[in-house]
């Protein structure tokens, strides 16, 4: 059950991102092909997590506890890297145009979720197996 809530989230954290993304994009000029590389490279950023994050919980389905604490995890990371996008793109469409610069803000929220989602797998997935190892156990000693 929460396997399937959390590949719903995923899909819905990266239908968002993909939204905020473009809708941050702004009157490119002569250099349109820069800003479609720029969107694109962000857009492999910050939906990778959302892939990796949706994987992830389709291997540990068969665990109620792991799917259920996996699924919070990924309810607080796309929540609070949606909120964190919505308010700097705000401030970046917002801004005084005089002023130009990096807007670097997407790429530490992408790398943000990628980290959590490589600790995530890191500690989830190896704790899967050592349920499951455990599980295998008991059941063979109920055996003898």
């Amino acid at each position: 059950m929460f396997w399937k809530s959390s590949l719903l989230t995923c899909s819905i954290a990266a239908v968002a991102t993909l939204c905020l993304i473009f809708t941050g994009l702004e009157n490119p000029g002569p250099s349109f092909v820069a800003v479609v590389l720029v969107a694109s490279v962000v857009t492999v950023i910050m939906v990778g997590p959302y892939l990796a994050f949706g994987a992830l919980a389709f291997v540990l389905r068969s665990h109620r506890i792991i799917s259920m604490v996996l699924f919070v995890i990924i309810l607080l990371v796309s929540m609070s890297a949606l909120i964190c996008l919505y308010v700097e793109n705000d401030a970046w469409l917002n801004r005084d145009k005089s002023r130009e610069g990096q807007r670097m803000v997407p790429f530490l929220i992408g790398m943000a979720e990628w980290i959590s989602a490589v600790f995530s797998t890191a500690v989830l997935l190896p704790l899967l197996f050592i349920l499951k190892k455990d599980v295998n156990r008991n059941s063979e000693t109920g055996k003898l």
